[in-house]
């Protein structure tokens, strides 16, 4: 499932971003020594391994590379469009300020160039995206399971609401798990926003997880559509499959998987209502 996303400067230029960085990258032998110094702060042999990164998956329209297995971060190559800021950094940054959000991925730093953008962000190891974690156990976890990483997705969803910002993407494939202690990272804010009280217009993120309101009305605001997301994730997880299909988000019926509590399907048939002023909201949902 591929994301629609664009480029958005967010009114911001990237002299405007207050990042802990050295301005100066016209000139080429400041910008690599400014990569040295961040690098042999993480680690002594940093510079070394960033020549060799591995790519470990694509993201819209990056490349994201693994530098190593003990050096802990990752980079993700972005291209340059009419030299504006990516929305991921602007959005990173206000999800990075303190106190931080454990289930949110860190930018550790990043760097414009003439052609593209180098982010280098936080890489948990291990981790595995949750799409693949679900893959190892048959396509789907128990209740308890899926409890505790929804807890953890909703604190990031409600932790970005918090701060103006809309995830607008939240998926198998932008979490990332530690598959010993669960623990959870949402990734990814290439599809983000900052919250508008109007509400959006604009197609953003991946179909499976839009809200009906969308398709109904063309419109739909960043609290209903969160929720609406994450108990798709919530479903996807519990059932191993999505609960509608693109051409069955407005009209299509929930069909669960056998098993299921009915407290676990009563919350999910809550969140999926197609009226959103009647969905719960993300607070309650916390």
């Amino acid at each position: 499932m591929r994301s629609h996303r664009r480029f958005c400067s967010l009114n911001a230029r990237p002299e405007d971003l207050s990042c802990q960085r050295e301005r100066d990258f016209q000139g080429e032998p400041n910008r690599i020594q400014h990569m040295r110094r961040l690098f042999a702060c993480c680690c002594p042999n940093a510079w070394s391994l960033i020549a060799c990164g591995r790519t470990v998956g694509c993201h819209g329209f990056a490349d994201v590379k693994h530098e190593s297995n003990a050096f802990t971060l990752q980079r993700k190559i972005l291209p340059v469009e009419l030299k504006v800021v990516p929305v991921e950094v602007a959005l990173l940054q206000i999800m990075n300020q303190p106190p931080i959000c454990n289930a949110i991925i860190q930018l550790i730093e990043w760097f414009d160039e003439p052609d593209r953008y180098i982010l280098i962000l936080e890489r948990p190891d291990p981790c595995k995206s949750l799409d693949s974690f679900l893959q190892d156990y048959g396509g789907y976890v128990t209740e308890d399971m899926a409890r505790d990483i929804m807890w953890q997705s909703v604190a990031a969803a409600f932790q970005c609401s918090k701060r103006g910002v809309m995830h607008r993407d939240i998926k198998l494939e932008n979490l990332l798990i530690n598959p010993h202690t669960l623990a959870v990272k949402l990734i990814d804010f290439g599809c983000g926003d900052l919250i508008k009280k109007s509400g959006y217009d604009i197609f953003e993120g991946t179909t499976e997880y839009f809200p009906p309101e969308f398709f109904l009305k063309g419109r739909y605001h960043a609290g209903p559509a969160t929720v609406w997301s994450l108990c798709v994730l919530m479903f996807r997880m519990v059932c191993g499959y999505l609960p509608f299909a693109e051409d069955d988000i407005t009209s299509g019926a929930l069909h669960f998987r056998d098993g299921l509590s009915n407290e676990c399907c009563d919350l999910i048939r809550w969140c999926l209502q197609r009226n959103p002023t009647i969905r719960l909201n993300l607070q309650k949902l916390q």
